[in-house]
């Protein structure tokens, strides 16, 4: 039980990083405001769930936080792309080229945040089921 506590820890901070990474890179907070909180967000993930999640303790405020968070990003970045198919921001049009469409939407960062949220789901489970072991 430990080594898949550990192995589902690991998994959630590789997701955090990497959507850290990402929205640090397209996003650099030192361009106003707007780019702050989309860098700030999974910054907060990153540092703050993934020692949350450390501990049993704080396990129930660790899975809060990651699912608010995810629904957070999921309705941000939804509407980010609602705005860019509205305002011809993605140059194809989701009847006429859906496929092409899909690919520059942000529903592959989407996914991954959906992975984020499954796995923090899973990482809560394991910690508070009891265990022979001790989790």
């Amino acid at each position: 039980m430990k080594a898949q506590r550990a192995q589902l820890w690991i998994a959630l901070v590789g997701l955090a990083l990497g959507a850290f990474i990402l929205h640090y890179r397209i996003h650099p907070p030192q361009q106003g405001l707007t780019y702050f909180w989309a860098s700030l967000f999974p910054g907060v993930d990153l540092v703050v769930v993934s020692i949350l999640f450390l501990f049993r303790s704080t396990v129930v405020w660790a899975l809060l936080l990651n699912t608010f968070l995810a629904y957070l990003g999921i309705i941000l970045m939804s509407d980010v792309t609602i705005t860019w198919t509205l305002t011809g921001g993605i140059k194809v049009g989701p009847l006429t080229q859906p496929f092409a469409w899909l690919m520059q939407t942000l529903l592959p960062d989407i996914m991954i945040l959906i992975a984020d949220l499954f796995v923090g789901m899973a990482l809560y489970k394991i910690t508070v089921s009891p265990s022979k072991e001790g989790a």
